[in-house]
Parts: structure tokens; sequence; C-alpha cells
């Protein structure tokens, strides 16, 4: 009988630490989940804010061709532009002023800005510019899309 009692209670011990440990990792997902939520909204009101800066930015030469938008930990939103227009740095300077209350198009300009004047600087023998990729996240970053200058 003492030795059936030791493994009752050894079974009823086994299940409140698999009943704990569960409802441990149901908290932590619950809580990445609210956070991935609050993520995915933060996310999604700056997808709205840069689409609603799109033909501002047009204006300053670069059209929209894209959009990607990552929904996971970390999300993040890239935008995929073309150099439409040679606009000069005192026309970019009048739009801004125009819209200075818009503090990510100032961040958006000055990448796009400082991607185009780098690939300026680049020596693209058999290649050409294609496209200027602006990943907006926890690492923002941007990219330079080269491609052959003629099919194969």
């Amino acid at each position: 009988m003492k030795d059936f009692l030791n493994k009752v209670t050894e079974k009823v011990t086994e299940a409140k630490d698999v009943v704990a440990d569960t409802l441990s990792m149901d908290k932590l997902a619950e809580k990445l989940t609210s956070m991935g939520e609050a993520a995915k909204e933060k996310t999604i009101n700056t997808a709205n804010e840069l689409i609603g800066l799109t033909p501002i930015i047009e204006e300053i030469g670069f059209k929209t061709t894209g959009i990607s938008v990552t929904m996971g930990l970390p999300p993040d939103i890239t935008f995929h532009f073309l150099k439409s227009d040679d606009v000069s740095a005192e026309r970019r300077k009048e739009i801004m002023e125009q819209h200075k209350d818009k503090a990510l198009l100032g961040t958006i300009v000055k990448m796009l800005v400082t991607t185009d004047e780098y690939r300026e600087k680049l020596k693209l023998g058999s290649f050409k510019f294609s496209n200027i990729d602006i990943c907006i996240g926890l690492t923002p970053g941007m990219t330079i899309q080269l491609v052959p200058s003629t099919p194969h």
C-alpha cells in the first residue's frame, strides 16, 4: 500500500509540474502574442502612413513600385522605389518644407537621396540600376538592386 501511495504521490507531483509548465508556457505564448499584436498594429499604422507619403515622394523624383509587409517577429515594411525624375536639391527642400510635419517623410527622403548618391558613384559595367528598397523595421536598411543591362 505504501508503494502504491508513493507512486500516486509521484504521479500527482509530475502532473502538477506539467500543469505548472503548461500554464507558464501559455503565459509566455500570451505575452508573445500580445507583443506580436502590438507590433502588428504599429506595422499597419506605419504602412498606412508611408502609403500616404507616396505622392509626395513621387514629387521628389521616386516612384513607389511595390510595398512588402512582413508580419513576423520583428515585423517590417519594405518600400520599393524607382528613380523617376531628377529633382534639384532646392526643389526637394521646398517640398520637404511644405511637409515638415511628416517626420517619417524626412527619413525616407534622406535614405533615398543618400542611396541615389551612392548609386551614382558605382561603376555599373554591364549592369543598370533597377530599384531602391527601403526597409523600415527593427533593423532599417536600404538595398540597391542592379540588373543586367542587356537581357540574356
